[in-house]
């Protein structure tokens, strides 16, 4: 009874001061995100960003194949819902990772990205891979897309509203170019992902995550930025830093702006089991194939255990087109980002 009240009191004390540390951090980087400058984001994302595949040779073989993992369940959510002769959009298409994993349907491709350099990659890779899909590719930005309405029988966001200034309107975009019926299928970073620190020290911080992903207002530490500024040389003499968006998204409140977009929620699941950032992580890479079939093993395990499947790294989302947004535009506060409501962006 003594022991049990002693734990109690310690996962108590360990959590309170772990949220009023994560609180904080919490303000400082939606502060930080606040004082976002757009061009600096615009050249950001047009001079800095490198493709996928660099980021491959720079990570190493175990972060490849943790990250190709998302493109192929994206591809894969794609396959199942497609319409024969169907058409994807692909909203922040990178070098193509979900489009080359789809070369072989009878079906039309388009890739959006908002960084030119990404963009000419994806372009290159889809126009050398064999195949029967037909592909195209524009350069715009997700609030605002270059489509008519009621265009494409499946939309792919994968790994981009979280940098977005204002999310809501790209799913209001979105919804607006899908056809009636029409599936989003997007992945994003988890606000509820898994503490790096083990359940034994830390227990109610687990807990907090798991019941936060239902429960917005349970999460308590909630990163918004890049950890780094964007570099000194894209920005005026004197600047101070400037930063640019990294959300991480809480299913309830993403599932809330989905609705109101005329977009039904249908499935959710999260994926990436331990986050990149622990020490198990970190111990799997050393131990070279053997870890990756080991991390595969953990994943599959993880998404069957009843509420650790909601602590992935990454949320996996997919919506269907079921009416119409609730205004023509998104409401003022729809969103929580400090741009909300706002047509642009100083």
């Amino acid at each position: 009874m003594v022991a049990g009240s002693l734990l109690v009191g310690f996962w108590t004390l360990v959590y309170v001061l772990g949220r009023r540390t994560g609180r904080a951090q919490t303000r400082r980087e939606y502060e930080a995100l606040a004082r976002t400058d757009w061009q600096a984001f615009r050249r950001h994302y047009n001079e800095r960003v490198q493709t996928v595949e660099e980021e491959f040779q720079a990570w190493g073989p175990f972060h490849q194949h943790r990250h190709e993992m998302r493109y192929d369940l994206v591809a894969d959510a794609v396959r199942r819902v497609l319409p024969p002769g169907g058409s994807v959009l692909d909203v922040g298409c990178g070098a193509a990772l979900v489009g080359e994993r789809l070369a072989d349907l009878q079906a039309t491709y388009v890739g959006v990205e908002f960084g030119g350099p990404n963009l000419a990659y994806g372009v290159k890779k889809l126009a050398d891979a064999p195949g029967a899909l037909k592909s195209a590719f524009a350069q715009a930005d997700a609030e605002a897309l270059p489509f008519r309405g009621a265009a494409f029988d499946v939309v792919v966001m994968s790994e981009v509203i979280e940098h977005l200034l204002r999310p809501e309107r790209a799913v209001w975009e979105v919804a607006r170019v899908l056809r009636p019926g029409g599936v989003l299928i997007m992945t994003t970073n988890n606000a509820s992902e898994a503490p790096c620190r083990s359940p034994l020290s830390h227990l109610f911080q687990w807990v907090e995550k798991a019941a936060g992903a239902t429960h917005p207002g349970l999460i308590s530490l909630r990163p918004w930025v890049w950890p780094d500024p964007v570099d000194r040389d894209l920005l005026p003499p004197g600047s101070r830093d400037v930063y640019v968006p990294h959300t991480h998204h809480i299913y309830a409140e993403t599932r809330k702006l989905f609705s109101a977009a005329g977009l039904d929620t249908f499935h959710w699941s999260t994926f990436e089991f331990p986050p990149p950032q622990s020490a198990t992580d970190r111990w799997l890479e050393r131990r070279g194939p053997v870890g990756r079939r080991a991390v595969d093993v953990i994943e599959a395990s993880a998404r069957r255990i009843p509420f650790v499947r909601r602590m992935g790294c990454h949320l996996f989302m997919q919506a269907r087109k079921a009416g119409t947004p609730r205004s023509e535009s998104p409401s003022a506060g729809l969103w929580p980002g400090p741009f909300s409501g706002e047509e642009a962006v100083a």
